[in-house]
């Protein structure tokens, strides 16, 4: 069972990776699946074909598949999430330190999990699950399923870019029903979080067998040679028709059932990629210098300071 894992940070354009990935011959794109039981359900948010949760015939039938209907599952597995896969357990989950209690509960958690994935691969009839969860904490809990075949596509964007983007506030989720907005995080907090993920998604990606690294900035400059680079790491098909909805700078979407992620969630046909740099002029300079400061070393191993690094970067074993 193939399960591809989009790791990093949120608003580094990984609704759109993973719509681009999902578009592969034998992929199917989910949206952020470690969201499914803590907000997707209990919110009844939009899928991505525009149907409620709740209404949506594709997630209708995988939670038959999985569970016999959602309603036996949710709230086992919202708690056991809220419990178990916490940024601050990641040593815990990495290590495999814990007591019989713990370990019988992340069984739990994960079988779950292994259920909802071999049901979307059952419903869908693909090979590969894109799943854009992005958690390093879910990801480290993934990598202790076993029979999982876990390849681990690490989104990088530029730590300022970031910081930017979640300071905006009032930003409507799309996918609500109830008009919620996207949290916001100050600049100096998204800084030591953003090295931290970086730090924790970077040390999974090279423990697997294969793995990638996509810079947000090459896949919109450079779309085709950037996902091309990374579905080889990846060990997925090499064939140059299966990016033909991917152009110079545009690419074709078309509708899917992906849940949560950004407003580009909704979007689809012909679309045309525009780097969002607007932090080079709107991110105070004193944030500026602060985020920059704190996240040095990766800006200059990522090659967004000094010399410019390669487009993908691949992980180890690729």
């Amino acid at each position: 069972m193939k399960v591809l894992y989009i790791a990093g940070v949120g608003r580094s354009g990984s609704t759109l990776l993973e719509r681009m990935l999902g578009a592969l011959p034998g992929c199917v794109n989910t949206g952020e699946l470690n969201a499914i039981f803590s907000r997707v359900i209990s919110q009844d948010q939009r899928c991505g074909c525009g149907e409620p949760f709740s209404a949506c015939p594709f997630w209708t039938a995988v939670g038959e598949q999985a569970f016999g209907g959602w309603e036996s599952v949710t709230d086992r597995m919202c708690r056991l999430q809220q419990h178990l896969v916490r940024q601050r357990r990641v040593p815990q989950l990495a290590a495999g330190v814990a007591g019989p209690d713990f370990r019988h509960q992340l069984a739990d958690y994960l079988d779950g999990y292994q259920r909802l994935y071999r049901a979307i691969a059952q419903v869908s009839g693909a090979d590969v699950v894109v799943d854009a969860s992005k958690s390093a904490a879910q990801l480290v809990a993934l990598r202790r399923l076993r029979g999982l075949d876990l390849r681990v596509l690490h989104l990088v964007r530029d730590p300022r870019g970031v910081a930017h983007s979640w300071t905006k506030s009032g930003i409507r989720k799309p996918q609500s029903r109830d008009g919620d907005t996207m949290a916001t995080y100050p600049p100096h907090r998204l800084a030591v979080l953003w090295t931290t993920l970086e730090i924790e998604c970077g040390a999974v990606a090279a423990s697997v067998p294969h793995a990638a690294r996509v810079r947000y900035e090459d896949l919109v400059a450079r779309p085709r040679p950037t996902l091309a680079r990374a579905v080889a790491a990846l060990g997925l098909s090499t064939d140059p028709a299966a990016l033909d909805h991917v152009g110079e700078r545009s690419v074709v979407l078309e509708p899917s059932h992906g849940i949560a992620g950004s407003r580009s969630r909704f979007v689809s046909g012909r679309v045309e990629l525009r780097l969002d740099d607007a932090w080079r002029s709107s991110l105070p300079v004193g944030a500026r210098r602060m985020v920059t400061a704190v996240t040095l070393p990766h800006l200059l191993g990522y090659g967004y300071v000094g010399r410019r690094s390669d487009l993908v970067a691949p992980g180890a074993g690729s």
